[in-house]
């Protein structure tokens, strides 16, 4: 299990890179789509706002109110195999049609920063609740199998790393980047 300061400061500065990676663009360059059906640089964004509030952290809230949990329960090999290294396997997902959104263009830079500030604090939260949370209360993720509160925190920032790449393809299909 990652240590408590160490995936705080790992998730800040994933976030603080997103934020500051902003100065790049101006807001036309942010909502501009490569092709009709890939995001902008700035749906990647809401979509990792999205997913954090309405996917990672209300599974973990799930596991520390006990509401919708399991115990004896736990993650499949791919789940095993993203946590082994740290990291979801760069390739593109799609997501189950059931829940996949796509997500809005933004209305501003300032809105994107406050929705990534907004992410920082909640992820701060849910740290400082790990070392109460029981590990073996659960919630079951589509591809990885059951994961606790810790897990799901740190799945979050193996969320911001995932879409790195897919930054870079926006990046060089819009700006040769």
């Amino acid at each position: 299990m990652m240590n408590q300061e160490k995936l705080k400061l790992k998730t800040d500065a994933v976030i603080d890179h997103y934020i500051k990676r902003l100065d790049q663009y101006t807001f036309e360059q942010l909502v501009q789509k490569p092709s009709e059906d890939s995001w902008s640089l700035g749906q990647v964004y809401i979509h990792l706002w999205m997913s954090s509030k309405g996917f990672f952290f209300k599974n973990a809230e799930k596991c520390l109110s006990e509401t919708d949990a399991v115990k004896g329960k736990g993650k499949n090999w791919q789940g095993y195999l993203v946590f082994l290294f740290g990291r979801m396997p760069e390739v593109k997902v799609k997501m189950p049609t059931k829940i996949a959104v796509e997500p809005k263009q933004p209305e501003s830079k300032e809105q994107l920063i406050a929705k990534l500030e907004e992410v920082k604090s909640l992820a701060d939260q849910y740290i400082a609740k790990i070392p109460t949370s029981d590990p073996n209360q659960k919630t079951k993720h589509p591809f990885l199998g059951y994961l606790n509160c810790a897990d799901w925190v740190a799945l979050c920032n193996m969320h911001f790393k995932h879409h790195e790449a897919q930054i870079g393809r926006i990046n060089r299909a819009l700006f040769n980047r």
